[in-house]
């Protein structure tokens, strides 16, 4: 899927010298686009990771999990563990302390970190403290791994062997890129410049640009090239005048917000309008152009899917799930930096990960 697991394993399987020997994974929509895009045939699965009997799970060396981040985020309620999703942490650590992996990857919002006034967090580091594990930590954003969006989560490592200190974090790239907003408002209302970071996207928020923010030029995303991500147009019908008058921006420059796990995914175009003969555009009086959604494809482009994976996933799902899918997912690259580390680091002394 393109939401946690579909993440960790692309960004593992792009990074080398992993192979994946099972998932788990309650949303049948979900699983179905992860079944889309890799082979699992042979591979252990389970649906609820409540019902996992340790004993019947593959050998493995790497445990990775997202565990649900609306119980810990500053847009939600902030229940923790007080709510049942929070509580799925300790399911994943139930397994870390049955199996004892080598290795463990998990993923949430930042607000993890502060709930609570720190006591949720100390809770997550003494469970696995006492498990045997180092674990080391890292607020992360997605602009810095070479993708257009500003999507910050903490990434948490485990390890058993101390030998693994420092060697995954910190990351220190960043590209330094501001945020800049040209009319202030709340969240939906308010248009950020593209020559700055955009805002972060959230699954909470109404309204066409509450989850995803408004821009003042079109921002669509397009595939990656070998200098990094280049921004396409918003229809065809006008890429060709677009292509003559506005600029290419790449990552750094004009960079989207966080995606959500909802379809109101919105940038504002430049109010034009294509001539039946194609080759010019009559401007309309309004300065700040009309509104228009991220596309599906777009906001999976932002977490760093190359077209090719999303055409497997495209025909079989419909639109509202795409985005939910690409809202709650990891970012690949951010993945692929971190598994990139982990390979090499393990490679010196044991030869690969299985």
């Amino acid at each position: 899927m393109f939401s946690g697991i579909g993440g960790f394993r692309e960004g593992l399987s792009r990074a080398g010298g992993f192979v994946c020997v099972g998932h788990c994974e309650i949303d049948r929509c979900a699983d179905r686009s992860y079944r889309a895009l890799f082979d699992t045939e042979g591979e252990w699965y389970c649906e609820d990771i409540r019902t996992v009997k340790p004993e019947e799970l593959p050998e493995f060396d790497l445990l990775c999990g997202g565990f649900p981040c609306q119980s810990f985020s500053d847009a939600g309620k902030r229940g923790g563990f007080a709510d049942p999703r929070g509580t799925l942490f300790f399911e994943l650590s139930r397994l870390a302390e049955a199996r004892k992996p080598r290795y463990l990857l998990f993923e949430n919002v930042p607000g993890l970190l502060h709930h609570d006034k720190g006591r949720t967090f100390a809770a997550i580091l003494h469970a696995l403290d006492r498990l045997g594990y180092f674990v080391e930590w890292q607020v992360l954003n997605s602009k810095d791994f070479h993708v257009p969006q500003s999507r910050k989560r903490v990434y948490l490592v485990g390890y058993l062997d101390v030998r693994c200190r420092g060697k995954i974090f910190p990351f220190t790239e960043t590209a330094r890129t501001p945020l800049i907003q040209i009319q202030p408002g709340k969240q939906g209302e308010r248009v950020y410049s593209p020559e700055g970071v955009s805002c972060t996207l959230t699954a909470q928020a109404g309204g066409m640009g509450g989850k995803t923010g408004l821009y003042e030029v079109g921002l669509p995303i397009r595939e990656d090239t070998r200098k990094g991500y280049k921004m396409a147009y918003p229809g065809d019908s006008v890429n060709l005048a677009y292509a003559k008058n506005n600029r290419r921006g790449r990552v750094g420059r004009q960079i989207a917000h966080t995606l959500t796990a909802c379809n109101d995914q919105g940038t504002v175009e430049a109010c034009a309008v294509l001539t039946p003969d194609r080759e010019t555009i009559q401007h309309s009086v309004s300065p700040c152009g009309r509104i228009r959604r991220l596309t599906p494809r777009e906001c999976l482009r932002l977490q760093g899917w190359a077209d090719d994976r999303i055409d497997l996933v495209m025909p079989i799902q419909s639109d509202s799930q795409l985005y939910k899918q690409a809202g709650n997912g990891v970012t690949v690259t951010v993945v692929e930096a971190i598994g990139k580390r982990l390979a090499a680091m393990d490679a010196e002394w044991e030869g690969g990960i299985q």
